[in-house]
């Protein structure tokens, strides 16, 4: 017999529609990542702008989601999967990136590849913070708690009743 793996997570009718939410979310965020390719084009041997830019704006975007998601909003369905998961999954691409720094160190550009790599991971790691921290409207303090995105529950106050039903 299977493993049960619904475990922690009840199946519900809504599926489909997360489902759905994604899908969408991810659809515009690819187009969105190939306007940006075409507009900032450029040669095989130089730095991948393109890449760069929406790998580290779609950083920043995602911090700023989550956060507001998480934070700042009541408990929603379908915004996180749209948003988050779909438009920026679609439109940042961690294997587009892997694919041209080994590239560039094919043809012998290894300090451009290792610098590619280090600046957009450098890059988004900052670019997420100030994404976060745009969203509380101020810059976060060091020693604060950063929460997980997928424990939205914990941001309830005590003994406040659960919405109960389909939420936004």
């Amino acid at each position: 017999m299977p493993a049960d793996t619904t475990v922690g997570h009840p199946q519900s009718s809504e599926g489909p529609w997360r489902v759905a939410a994604i899908a969408a979310g991810g659809a515009l965020g690819t187009l969105a990542r190939y306007g940006v390719e075409r507009t900032l084009a450029v040669s095989g041997h130089s730095f991948p702008w393109p890449t760069f830019v929406v790998n580290v704006a779609g950083s920043f975007l995602l911090g700023v989601i989550i956060t507001l998601v998480v934070e700042r909003w009541p408990p929603t369905r379908f915004v996180r999967p749209f948003a988050a998961i779909g438009f920026c999954g679609g439109f940042t691409t961690f294997s587009t990136m892997v694919v041209e720094a080994a590239l560039r160190g094919q043809h012998g550009q290894i300090p451009l590849a290792g610098g590619y790599l280090a600046a957009s991971l450098v890059a988004g790691v900052a670019a997420a913070i100030l994404g976060m921290a745009t969203a509380r409207g101020r810059f976060v303090r060091r020693g604060e708690p950063i929460p997980d995105p997928d424990d939205v529950d914990m941001f309830q106050s005590p003994g406040a009743p659960d919405a109960g039903g389909p939420r936004r």
